[in-house]
């Protein structure tokens, strides 16, 4: 009877970790998407406004794939940000052709050949080195 209870008791604190851990993914998550959001929503802001909101992206967001996303949006009226995440987005991830696909296209054009040569090395079925 009493190892049942000590079981029981074991049990429904694992629960409780598991549920903390749950939550604060979710936190980290929300965070993430709401730098997401103000990045986007200020594309057409100021260069400082949009680099800080590049920043917080790359403060607020795990891994490569938000930074790809905004990247992407960036690329063609602000690529000098795009760059700032898509080189942000490549070093976190290195083995990611989808990072070096994006860096490829928001690089300047010096640069865009090294971006692309290791995109096509990570997939070489690609045909232009950019995702």
């Amino acid at each position: 009877m009493r190892s049942t209870v000590i079981v029981r008791a074991l049990l429904g604190v694992a629960a409780l970790a598991v549920a903390a851990g749950l939550v604060a993914l979710q936190r980290d998550h929300d965070h993430c998407q709401d730098a997401v959001r103000a990045a986007y929503l200020a594309s057409a802001a100021p260069e400082p406004e949009l680099r800080a909101r590049a920043t917080g992206v790359i403060e607020s967001c795990a891994g490569a794939e938000p930074l790809n996303r905004v990247a992407v949006g960036l690329r063609v009226e602000r690529p000098a940000v795009a760059t700032l995440l898509a080189r942000e987005a490549a070093a976190r991830e290195p083995d990611s052709y989808v990072a070096w696909g994006v860096l490829a296209v928001s690089v300047p054009a010096g640069e865009r050949e090294r971006a692309a040569e290791r995109a096509r090395a990570l997939n070489p079925l690609s045909v232009a080195g950019g995702p």
